[in-house]
């Protein structure tokens, strides 16, 4: 996928001593690592004769790749005749290792008789794959042998598409997770998608305030954590049971206890 900003800068090269003039326009541009930024200049040539250009392109990271087009291949200079004008497209293609930043440079072009001009150039990368979870519960109650449901909704803050989105919790063993949906096949640029989640706690859990980190993975990135607390008390019905057992060891005590005493 490519953006492509384009700045059609009018470049006045007169004859004689004059030197070479441009609009003070910088050409700028943001993409994303792995993209390719493409400008469009043209080049006005408004003297009585043709006259050759050599074309640069200075001040860029290792790894960025600057090549010079005018429609077809690659050039590094170009001509123009005379009260006419030379349209240029620059590329650079960002690697997909390149960092995040904001980058600085000149573009330059040198006439046959050594007048010249320089234009400021900025590119902005950015990241090209990031996910994120935006919307979820901080805190929840639950009760050990039951179940409890939260949702979470992610976001795709990145620049292209995710693939096999889904959402993961790190609970201790013997908790249960269950998502609806179990993953999203592709999530765009800027959408959102909402997870609903059902936990069940075993009955053997004690009371305690358990943190549950929540993360999003995808074909392509992992989102920061996101905590989830979750507090666990014991289940009304085990306190049944409980009271219910003792009762029986009471009276089981006490009929054994009487059948003694009559011997």
């Amino acid at each position: 996928m490519k953006y492509i900003l384009s700045f059609l800068i009018l470049v006045t090269l007169l004859g004689g001593v004059s030197l070479a003039r441009a609009d003070e326009a910088a050409l700028a541009q943001t993409v994303s690592a792995g993209q390719t930024a493409v400008y469009q200049i043209e080049i006005h040539n408004e003297t009585a004769v043709t006259h050759d250009y050599a074309l640069s392109l200075t001040g860029l990271p290792d790894g960025l790749t600057t090549t010079f087009t005018q429609g077809g291949p690659l050039v590094n200079q170009i001509t123009v005749a005379a009260n006419e004008y030379g349209l240029v497209t620059i590329r650079v293609d960002v690697g997909m290792e390149t960092a995040v930043a904001h980058y600085t440079a000149h573009f330059t072009a040198v006439r046959d008789d050594g007048d010249s001009l320089t234009l400021p150039v900025t590119l902005n990368v950015e990241n090209t794959y990031a996910v994120k979870i935006v919307s979820q519960n901080q805190n929840v109650s639950a009760l050990s042998g039951q179940s409890f449901t939260f949702d979470a909704t992610a976001a795709n803050s990145g620049a292209a598409a995710v693939t096999n989105l889904v959402l993961t919790a790190g609970v201790p063993a013997k908790w249960i997770v269950q998502t609806d949906p179990v993953s999203i096949p592709t999530l765009e640029p800027g959408a959102e998608a909402a997870f609903h989640v059902t936990v069940q706690v075993p009955s053997s859990q004690t009371s305690t305030d358990q943190e549950i980190k929540l993360a999003l993975t995808s074909d392509q990135t992992t989102s920061p954590d996101s905590a989830l607390m979750v507090r666990v008390q014991k289940s009304p019905m085990f306190l049944y049971v409980a009271t219910a057992v003792m009762g029986l060891a009471i009276v089981g005590a006490f009929i054994t206890f009487r059948r003694k005493g009559r011997r």
